[in-house]
C-alpha cells in the first residue's frame, strides 16, 4: 500500500522486479445484527451511519473503505485498533457495527457469532480471475462479492473510476497479496528454475494437504502466464492513485505525503 499511495519513503518499484510465485487470500465483510443489519440493503438510506472498525486507513483497510465508497454505504470509521482480533471483539461488545476478517480468521472469529445470530455476513471481497474480473471467492462460494452487492443495491453492474480502483486494490491486497520476487536482471535460467519448482510444489498433493490451513485455501500460483497477470495487476494508473488519495483526504482527513 505505501507503493500504491506513492509515499515518499518508498524507494523501490515493482516495475524493477519479476514475480516468481504468488499466493492470495480473501475475506468477508460482516455486520453486527443488533445494529439493524440483515443484508446489504441495510448499508444505505440509514438514519444513523454504521461504524466500521479499522486499524489504519492507509493499510489493508483501504480496500474495504473503497468498497464502502463504491457501494455508497452510510458508514463512518474508527481507526487505531491494534489488529482485526480487537476489532472483532469490539463488534461483539457493540462498540462498532462493521468489520472484515480474512479467510484464515473467519472460522475462529466470525463463523460462530454468525451461527448464533449475532452477526451477518454481507459480502466477500471476491477474487480477480485471469481476465481481471471480480468473481466469487472459492472459499465463500455462496457469498456475493462486493461487485454483486453493488448490483443488488443499485440495479446495475459497477463501472467507472471507483470500480476500477476497487479491482486494482483487490488484486494487490487479496488475489496477489503475497509473492516471491526477483530483480528483473535475474538470469532467465535461474528464474525459470525457481518458477517451475514453485509450480511443481503448488501441485504436489502432500504439500497441498499441509499448506491448506497455513495458506487459507488459496493456491500457489506460478504458471507461465502468472508474471504477465501480476504485472497487469500492479499497473496502478494515475487516476486510481488520485482517487484513493483524494478519498483519504476528503473523507478521512488523511493526507499522504
Amino acid at each position: 500500500m505505501p507503493w500504491v499511495l506513492g509515499r515518499s519513503a518508498v524507494k523501490y518499484s515493482f516495475e524493477d522486479l519479476k514475480p516468481v510465485v504468488v499466493n492470495g487470500t480473501g475475506g468477508v465483510i460482516y455486520a453486527r445484527a443488533e445494529a439493524g443489519v440483515a443484508s446489504v440493503q441495510d448499508l444505505i438510506n440509514r438514519d444513523t451511519p454504521l461504524v466500521f472498525g479499522g486499524i489504519s486507513a492507509t493499510g489493508l483497510d483501504i480496500t474495504t473503505l473503497v468498497a464502502f465508497d463504491l457501494l455508497e454505504a452510510d458508514v463512518t470509521s474508527t481507526f487505531g485498533f491494534e489488529g482485526r482480533g480487537p476489532v472483532n471483539l469490539a463488534l461483539q461488545r457493540g462498540e462498532i457495527d462493521l468489520d472484515y476478517q480474512t479467510t484464515s480468521a473467519y472460522g475462529s472469529a466470525v463463523e460462530g457469532i454468525v451461527k448464533e445470530g449475532k452477526a451477518v455476513v454481507l459480502m466477500s471481497f471476491g477474487q480477480l480471475n485471469e481476465a481481471g474480473d471480480v468473481v466469487r471467492d472459492p472459499n465463500f462460494p455462496d457469498v456475493p462479492t462486493v461487485a454483486e452487492a453493488y448490483e443488488t443495491l443499485h440495479g446495475k453492474k459497477p463501472s467507472g473510476e471507483k470500480y476500477e480502483a476497487y479491482k486494482t486494490l483487490l488484486g494487490l491486497t487479496y488475489t496477489y497479496q503475497k509473492g516471491l520476487w526477483v530483480p528483473q536482471e535475474t538470469p532467465e535460467k535461474a528464474y525459470e528454475l525457481l518458477r517451475q519448482s514453485s509450480e511443481q510444489l503448488g501441485t504436489d498433493k502432500a504439500f497441498q494437504e499441509k499448506a491448506a490451513k497455513v495458506l487459507g485455501g488459496y493456491p500457489l500460483v506460478a504458471d507461465t502466464g502468472m508474471a504477465d497477470r501480476v504485472r497487469d495487476a500492479y499497473k496502478v494508473s494515475g487516476s486510481v492513485r488520485s482517487y484513493v488519495t483524494g478519498l483519504l483526504a476528503d473523507k478521512y482527513n488523511i493526507h499522504v505525503e
